[in-house]
C-alpha cells in the first residue's frame, strides 16, 4: 500500500486493542495519516508459568529435544517466533538442517528470517486456511509436524494436517490472557476519546473487548476492523453493526480497511 497522505484518515478516532508490544507501528501510522488513536490492549502475551503450565513446558521441551526428528516446523505468529526460538536456542545453538520451516503471515516469516530461517508460506491471509492451501501441504503421509504456538487456540491447522496423513505435535511456548485493569476506566477512556472506529486482530481480543462493553454501548454501532472474514462474522454475531474485514492483520491491510471504513465512521 502506498503511504497514506497526512489527512487520509483524518476524523477517525481509533481504538487500538493490539498487545502492547505489537501496537506501536499501527499507532504511528494512524497518527501519520491524520487519525487519533487510543491504545487499550485487549490481549496480553506472557511467558508460561512454571507451575501452572508444567505439563505444556515439559511437552515443549521434549519436542524441542527431538526437533531433528520432525520434517516440518510451523510458527503461527510473531509471538511464537519470539518465545519459541528463545526456547529452541537453549537446546539447539545450531538448528538441525533437514527441516522445512513454515510461517503464518509475512510478519512471522520476517521474524524467522531474523533468526536466519528461510520459511515457506507467509502469503495471503494471515491464518491457518491460507497456509493449508499451499501445494506442498496437501498429501502428508509419513510427515511429522511440530506447531509452535501459544497455549490453546484454534485446532483447524493440526486437525487438517492430520486428516492429510501427518503426525502433529504442539510446542506451546507462551500464553494469551486478558489484561488486568478496570473496565470502568476503559469505558471512560473510550468516551473521553469519542472513539468512532475500533481495530481487533483476533477472535480472542474481540471477545475481551466485548466483555468490557454494556450491551447498548456506542462502540457496537461504530465500524470494527477485523483480520479477515472469520472474525468479522464473529463480530457480527456479537452485535457489532458495521464489520469491516481486512485481508489480514498486517499494517497495510488494516490501513486499507480503515480507509474503507472512514465514511461510515464519520457519519456517526
Amino acid at each position: 500500500m502506498a503511504t497514506l497522505s497526512a489527512e487520509a484518515l483524518s476524523g477517525l478516532r481509533v481504538l487500538v486493542t493490539r498487545p502492547s508490544e505489537r501496537a506501536a507501528e499501527l499507532i504511528t501510522a494512524l497518527q501519520g495519516a491524520g487519525a487519533q488513536a487510543l491504545h487499550l490492549p485487549a490481549l496480553e502475551i506472557a511467558p508460561l508459568d512454571n507451575d501452572k503450565h508444567a505439563s505444556a513446558l515439559l511437552q515443549a521441551s521434549q519436542c524441542i529435544l527431538d526437533l531433528d526428528h520432525y520434517d516440518d516446523i510451523i510458527f503461527i505468529s510473531v509471538n511464537a517466533v519470539e518465545h519459541g526460538m528463545a526456547m529452541i536456542d537453549n537446546y539447539w545453538p545450531q538448528l538441525p538442517v533437514r527441516q522445512s520451516y513454515w510461517a503464518i503471515g509475512k510478519a512471522t516469516k520476517d521474524a524467522l528470517a531474523q533468526h536466519g530461517i528461510q520459511a515457506c508460506g507467509g502469503d495471503g491471509a494471515m491464518n491457518s486456511e491460507s497456509l493449508l492451501a499451499h501445494a506442498d501441504l496437501q498429501s502428508l503421509s509419513h510427515r511429522k509436524f511440530a506447531i509452535v504456538r501459544g497455549i490453546g487456540g484454534r485446532e483447524t491447522l493440526a486437525d487438517t494436517l492430520r486428516t492429510r496423513g501427518a503426525r502433529v505435535d504442539y510446542i506451546e511456548c507462551y500464553q494469551r490472557q486478558a489484561p488486568a485493569g478496570s473496565n470502568a476506566e476503559r469505558l471512560n477512556a473510550i468516551a473521553a476519546a469519542n472513539i468512532n472506529c475500533s481495530v481487533v486482530n483476533s477472535g480472542e481480543s474481540l471477545h475481551n473487548l466485548t466483555s468490557w462493553l454494556p450491551s447498548n454501548h456506542r462502540l457496537f454501532q461504530c465500524p470494527i476492523i477485523t483480520p479477515g472474514e472469520r472474525v468479522a462474522a464473529l463480530a457480527a454475531k456479537l452485535g457489532y453493526a458495521r464489520t469491516v474485514a481486512a485481508e489480514n492483520a498486517s499494517l497495510d491491510a488494516t490501513l486499507s480497511a480503515l480507509l474503507a471504513a472512514r465514511s461510515a465512521a464519520l457519519s456517526l
